[in-house]
């Protein structure tokens, strides 16, 4: 690791800018291929033209990405767009192109006006800032002359920076790149040349497709992903006690569908992850301590609701006619989707006599409170509802039980049913035990609420976010048929 506080002097500054008077043109047309390049872009450039390193501010241009002879170029992309944090697997594929020697990294404070003598003190002033100020350049290793030039221009503006090569332990870089708000890379034939599954190093050469602002044809990059899980749906369209679902029954996945964003009673303002345990920050710097999760099944919810949040699905768990499960890949082979699986399989263990075809539990609501000794508990409603076709074969909730789970007591409350059905339900039927046959997915519901606030309102996840996102979450292995 080299660490970049190194100044140009002012005469050699005083004679870039004579020179680059009259060579800005390049720098600009650059600039004016996105109509609002990033103020840091704007600084630099033509600083950076006079090393013959240029700024593209879209790498993934129609027009530009696709060239063959160009000199090395910085850059962001459209689809890492700001404060959109990497996933587990993105930061496994970027340690192990930088274990393999294949790319370096700067790591860029922007405006930090206090020298940072070490990598601690960099990490310290990092982790406390929640704006966008926090930059990360990954680079092919050829490209360490151009990416020690780009550390100069940096310093010489007044940004802190950080040169990493390879001779640095990799959790070290890691760290910074999986709490980095701004993602960026530099471009050159050499970078090119890498075989690499580095997210930014595998979108070097692409092109954003026609009249889009993505490279990839569902503009988000995750269509590949929804093929990966259940039948994509949201749990909205079954419809209510008042109103009329609008989706097939025959596309329903017949299980578990969670995507309630939590309330919270406490203006939070960061989450952080310490001693196996997830904590809450309010706006008073009080720290609040939340219900006890195994740290294991805590990760495999966060996946869930962040991969739930970007492929607009709610659904976890389908088991079909033939006893075939397909669940979600975020809780696949993990304790706590095994626990959620099983209890997908118990509703017609107390209902036996209506005239349906599926049965699907979804989360109504979930609070979050705070409790004793600046904890935080939480209430879930749930509905198990069971489902048939009408003759236009669209879903129809025939019966609905309706649940509230409470964290602190751990018992879920029989409330209410509805549904043309309901009173052909059994007078005996035992809706305490099957209320409590759900606490798994009652549980994860609360939890899963609470994920999806932090990743929908944006709430800073900086300290110890790489080592909760490089847990082994991995438990009991989900059966292909049950």
């Amino acid at each position: 690791m080299s660490t970049a506080h190194r100044k140009i002097s002012n005469t050699v500054l005083i004679g870039l800018v004579f020179f680059l008077l009259s060579s800005t043109q390049a720098a600009a047309a650059l600039l004016g291929e996105e109509e609002n390049p990033a103020p840091l872009f704007q600084q630099i450039a033509e600083a950076l033209d006079a090393y013959g390193i240029d700024i593209l501010p879209n790498l993934n241009d129609r027009q530009l990405a696709r060239n063959r002879s160009f000199q090395p170029r910085l850059g962001r992309f459209p689809d890492l767009p700001a404060h959109r944090l990497p996933t587990s697997s993105e930061i496994e594929a970027w340690e192990s192109s930088y274990i393999a020697k294949d790319i370096g990294s700067l790591v860029v404070l922007e405006n930090h006006g206090d020298e940072l003598l070490s990598v601690n003190d960099f990490w310290h002033a990092w982790k406390v800032n929640h704006s966008a100020e926090r930059g990360f350049i990954s680079f092919a290793l050829a490209n360490q002359e151009q990416a020690a030039q780009i550390a100069d221009v940096l310093d010489a503006y007044g940004h802190s920076v950080l040169l990493f090569d390879d001779s640095e332990s990799v959790s070290a870089v890691a760290r910074f790149y999986a709490t980095a708000a701004v993602r960026m890379a530099l471009d050159s034939r050499a970078a090119r040349r890498i075989d690499s599954s580095a997210t930014e190093m595998s979108f070097l050469g692409e092109r954003v497709r026609r009249n889009s602002a993505s490279i990839f044809r569902d503009e988000t990059g995750d269509r590949g992903i929804a093929r990966q899980e259940p039948p994509v749906f949201l749990k909205e369209s079954l419809g209510d006690e008042f109103s009329e679902s609008t989706v097939r029954e025959i596309i329903v996945p017949g299980g578990v569908a969670l995507g309630e964003t939590a309330y919270l009673s406490i203006p939070v303002v960061e989450m952080t992850y310490a001693d196996g345990r997830l904590y809450l920050f309010d706006d008073a710097g009080e720290r609040w301590e939340l219900p006890g999760l195994a740290a294991t099944d805590a990760k495999a919810l966060f996946d869930y609701a962040e991969r739930s949040f970007r492929i607009q699905s709610d659904s976890i768990v389908d088991i079909d006619g033939d006893g075939r499960v397909k669940m979600s890949a975020a809780l696949r082979d993990t304790d706590i989707g095994f626990e959620i699986m099983h209890a997908d399989t118990l509703p017609f263990e107390y209902v036996r006599n209506l005239q349906v075809t599926k049965s699907v539990i979804i989360d109504t609501g979930v609070d979050w409170f705070g409790a004793d000794n600046n904890t935080l508990e939480f209430a879930s409603e749930f509905e198990v509802r069971f489902l048939s076709a009408d003759n236009m074969r669209l879903a129809q909730t025939r019966v609905a039980l309706e649940y509230e789970y409470e964290s602190e007591s751990a018992v879920a409350t029989y409330k209410d049913k509805w549904g043309r059905d309901k009173d052909r339900l059994r007078e005996n039927m035992d809706y305490h035990g099957l209320g409590n046959d759900m606490h798994p997915v009652a549980e994860a519901a609360g939890w899963v609420g609470l994920m999806r606030k932090v990743l929908e309102e944006n709430i800073p996840f900086l300290e110890g976010r790489y080592e909760f996102m490089k847990l082994d979450k991995v438990g009991q292995a989900t059966p292909a048929r049950y």
